[in-house]
């Protein structure tokens, strides 16, 4: 077989193994990146692939065998992921939550509901149906969208308030409780819904369940405390840690593009090489900068959390306050890179033929996620500004 398709160190899959067949896998994505978006999913071929190269379970617990990749790492991952396909990126960083998700369960339960490293995860967190509390976990029902890689998941989440006789259960300020329940696929009715033209291949369709009964322990509460001790553990925001490695990706897709085309293309009326145009150097440093000031951004910041928590510290709100600014922060770079890298092309980035213009449906695609949009800045303020000390999911 080639090395596209066979993982090195099968029975050793460590950061360092896994960063490595990520990176021997670019070319079967490359080849398989127009069969992703006319499907509107990861072709099966690809996601076997991907869970032979150990991708899936980037976040598993190193006590039950896992690799434990710390945020740097992941987002290392992502990048040489997105760089090649960003909805194949996007479905790996979804799909991987199962080892996250993990460090919120109960050992046993965990390891049990988990026993395959390589179980993929996929579904939306926000509160939309509705649990009801009976013996031993909950009636569950409810209607969520935007369920990236759906299709290729052995596990579906879906968050819930909780009910009590069908009346809302509130905690001691009034505000609805919820959680977090863990189901199987075979239980959901999965909606082809998603037809878009960003994220196209990460078939974020909708799903629903109706009175389906989830027992208590394959349940947790994503904004409290996880249960494992471990340091990728003991914040519950590091399971959307991996998430600027996408738009970095891009971003770093988009440079090496229009660094190409610059060299390619002759631009009228003065004949000559885009590259040699004063307005395309001018663009194209702008583009390089942004790109490499945001991801320092993101590696200084996630950095020195990983370190924080490495000694045993906990993480402050400054400190989760920034988590959350780098991740956004990368978003909206990343699509001024894109811009500005199709604003070189002109408009050669208009064509299906070129890579920019899929780039930037995915850019746009990517920053329309919750944790990317501008108006997630203002959480970011509030805290900065000590107007509030709640930093919802950071």
């Amino acid at each position: 077989m080639a090395p596209s398709e066979t993982p090195t160190g099968a029975n050793s899959l460590d950061a360092t193994t896994i960063l490595g067949n990520a990176r021997a896998l670019v070319p079967a994505i490359l080849d398989a990146r127009n069969t992703i978006e006319a499907e509107r999913r990861l072709p099966e071929d690809l996601l076997e692939k991907m869970s032979r190269a150990g991708i899936f379970r980037m976040a598993m617990p190193r006590a039950w065998g896992g690799p434990e990749m710390n945020p740097i790492e992941q987002i290392e991952l992502m990048e040489i992921l997105a760089r090649a396909d960003a909805s194949t990126a996007w479905c790996a960083s979804i799909l991987s939550d199962s080892g996250f998700y993990a460090g919120f369960l109960e050992d046993a339960a965990g390891h049990k509901l988990f026993a395959d490293l390589d179980s993929r995860c996929a579904g939306m967190l926000a509160p939309v149906g509705r649990a009801e509390i009976t013996d031993g976990g909950y009636r569950v029902s409810g209607h969520w969208s935007f369920g990236s890689g759906c299709l290729h998941a052995t596990h579906l989440t879906g968050g819930c308030l909780l009910l009590r006789n069908g009346q809302s259960v509130v905690d001691d300020s009034g505000m609805p409780v919820w959680r977090v329940m863990i189901f199987a696929p075979s239980d959901a009715e999965i909606l082809d819904t998603w037809h878009t033209t960003g994220l196209a291949g990460s078939g974020s369709n909708d799903y629903r369940v109706e009175n389906v009964f989830v027992p208590e322990e394959h349940t947790f509460d994503v904004l409290g405390t996880p249960r494992r001790s471990e340091p990728l553990y003991r914040y519950h925001g590091f399971f959307f840690a991996n998430v600027p490695g996408i738009p970095l990706g891009i971003g770093q897709a988009a440079l090496e593009a229009a660094r190409e085309l610059a060299g390619e293309k002759i631009s009228f009326p003065a004949f000559k090489l885009l590259r040699d145009d004063t307005q395309v150097q001018v663009d194209f440093a702008e583009a390089q900068a942004t790109f490499e000031a945001s991801r320092a951004y993101v590696m200084d910041v996630m950095g020195n959390a990983w370190r924080t928590l490495l000694r045993g510290d906990p993480l402050h709100l400054q400190d989760r306050t920034r988590i959350g600014l780098c991740i956004i922060h990368a978003g909206r770079s990343a699509q001024h890179v894109v811009e500005l890298a199709c604003r070189i092309a002109g408009s050669s980035a208009l064509y299906r033929k070129s890579p920019l213009e899929r780039l930037r449906r995915d850019m746009i695609a990517v920053n329309s996620h919750f944790v990317h949009q501008t108006k997630t800045y203002a959480s970011a303020g509030r805290m900065l500004l000590g107007t509030s000390d709640a930093p919802s999911f950071f």
